[in-house]
């Protein structure tokens, strides 16, 4: 069946494979026009994808202590499964669970939560059911935090706080609040019990506060930086927590990573996506790279991937600020609500963009669409169809549009929405972001301008207190 043409009913069937399809087709100048990768961009960058990918894999090659450690995580954290679901149990035990962190700390749980367990969303009293109810307290909010203690109560309430550093302002000052509120309402002891940290395993302030009132605890292997470390206790601990199958998002990692030794583009899949990125950025001037996803619960997934992106791609390409600038911006877009907000401004403004869709081939929940008279007359090409009819035809013909105008774009097909593929989409956008970093010649694993502005946020706390 060609690309273009809309799926007939039964295309929803199970797939007998669970692999990540990626589809760059519409990436290409034959499809798109001059604004798309040719093969003598891929040719001439072959020097270059054969050199990152043999960094890749020397740097890699400490393991769990090597630089690029966060691709060593779906093997390295299944000896640690035992005390993740430990902890994990624990925390069931509690009726509502606050993990206290920020960006890297919880973008990527917040994302895994939405696909696999939506019905978490909504807090016990609407969806009256079991089970701990995770919320997230991240951004600083005395509005949020005043909510939450009107609702809540200590007595049932566990705190998850997540910091790699054990420093980060936003999370330190909001935990403070937190354990003073469990410790005044149930003594020092009781609101021990109920406070449970993931941390580096040797320094920073949490972790000290770990050693001095004996909480409980699991590390973030020092090499993981927070933007990279769902696969650990960061993501495993609360996503374990609510019945997430988590060893099945390490198996789905796992196999994804298997399919890109290569250095050869043709069989490597991260690899061949991280040059199609690159090349649109810096030769052909496609400086915005929007996710779209076509499945609701996907639309965090499209928050960590601009975190990931922004954070570790955005930089400046030599030692003094005013060099060339690397990396694309990622912008979040939702199929279909955002052809009704944003395809007018896609179809018709500069073409500097380029485009990943996330499309859905099996529901596990689906409605046939039922016509009387009156709606058969009005909408005579439903007849037959399911609302993943609908939502698959939506995809094809903004996909269609979108290339038609000249914007190149890539289809991430996923076969089924669980923990498994999941898994792949995860360690796929890793690793091409650190392919996309070294074509950059820039650390894809630091932040140094967001470091800068820590450290201003304290000089500002400190001048104020004088």
């Amino acid at each position: 069946m060609p690309e273009t043409d809309i799926p007939a009913k039964g295309k929803t069937a199970r797939p007998a494979s669970g692999t990540l399809r990626i589809d760059t087709t519409n990436l290409f100048a034959d499809q798109v026009g001059p604004g798309g990768v040719t093969a003598d961009d891929l040719l001439r960058c072959g020097d270059a994808l054969r050199r990152v990918h043999s960094d890749l894999v020397t740097r890699s090659a400490g393991g769990i202590d090597s630089p690029f450690a966060c691709l060593h995580l779906p093997a390295a954290m299944q000896p640690a499964l035992p005390q993740i679901n430990a902890m994990a149990a624990e925390l069931r035990g509690y009726r509502d669970i606050l993990l206290i962190g920020i960006g890297g700390s919880n973008l990527g749980t917040k994302a895994i939560r939405h696909a696999l367990k939506p019905e978490n969303d909504t807090p016990h009293a609407a969806r009256g059911q079991a089970g701990p109810h995770l919320h997230f307290v991240e951004n600083v909010d005395s509005y949020h935090l005043e909510q939450l203690f009107r609702q809540l109560s200590p007595d049932t309430t566990a705190l998850l706080c997540i910091s790699k550093s054990g420093g980060t302002i936003e999370t330190i000052v909001q935990y403070l609040i937190l354990r003073d509120w469990l410790q005044r309402t149930l003594g020092t002891e009781q609101a021990r019990r109920r406070q449970f940290v993931v941390t580096d395993p040797e320094q920073g302030w949490l972790r000290e506060l770990v050693r001095n009132e004996k909480l409980a605890s699991l590390p973030v292997p020092p090499q993981i930086g927070g933007r990279y470390s769902v696969l650990s206790a960061v993501g495993l601990v609360p996503l374990a927590a609510l019945d997430v199958d988590v060893d099945a998002l390490l198996q789905g990692a796992a196999h994804f990573a298997a399919l890109c030794r290569s250095d050869d583009p043709q069989d490597n899949p991260a690899l061949r996506l991280a040059a199609c990125y690159y090349l649109l950025e810096s030769r052909h001037d496609k400086r915005i790279s929007i996710m779209m996803p076509y499945v609701n619960r996907l639309r965090l997934f499209a928050d960590w991937y601009c975190q990931l992106w922004a954070e570790s791609l955005g930089k400046w390409q030599g030692p003094a600020p005013g060099a060339a600038a690397a990396g694309s911006l990622p912008v979040r877009a939702m199929g279909a609500v955002d052809q009704h907000s944003q395809l007018q401004m896609y179809l018709e403004s500069r073409r500097d963009k380029m485009f990943t869709f996330i499309n859905l081939e099996h529901w596990n929940h689906d409605f046939a669409i039922p016509l009387d008279a009156q709606a058969q007359q009005g909408f005579p090409y439903l007849e037959g169809r399911s609302l993943a009819d609908v939502i698959h035809a939506e995809f094809h013909a903004t996909r269609q549009v979108i290339t038609d105008a000249g914007h190149p774009n890539l289809t991430l097909e996923m076969p089924v929405l669980d923990a498994y593929t999941l898994g792949q989409l995860i360690d796929l956008y890793q690793r091409t972001t650190i392919y996309t970093g070294l074509l950059y010649g820039i650390n894809p694993l630091d932040q140094p301008s967001v470091e800068k502005g820590k450290k201003l946020t304290i000089r500002y706390l400190s001048q104020s207190q004088g």
